[in-house]
């Protein structure tokens, strides 16, 4: 995610994690590849791209979660 987003390894991994917390998800490898698979599609096929829909993640997950929606 940090390649493809072009951030910095520490800012990446705080915002998957805060998407796999959000979610309730395990912290495991194939959920966080599930998390970087979706938003580098979700960068493909809008105009956002993985930084931004990263942040946005960070501040809906939990939310999203909590009205019964998965990742």
């Amino acid at each position: 995610m940090a390649r493809i987003a072009g951030l910095d390894a520490a800012t990446a991994t705080d915002r998957m994690t805060n998407a796999l917390r959000g979610f309730n998800m395990e912290i495991n490898a194939a959920n966080a590849q599930n998390i970087n698979d979706v938003y580098s599609k979700l960068a493909a096929i809008t105009a956002s791209d993985v930084d931004e829909i990263s942040t946005a993640m960070t501040k809906v997950a939990s939310l999203a979660n909590n009205a019964n929606m998965d990742f």
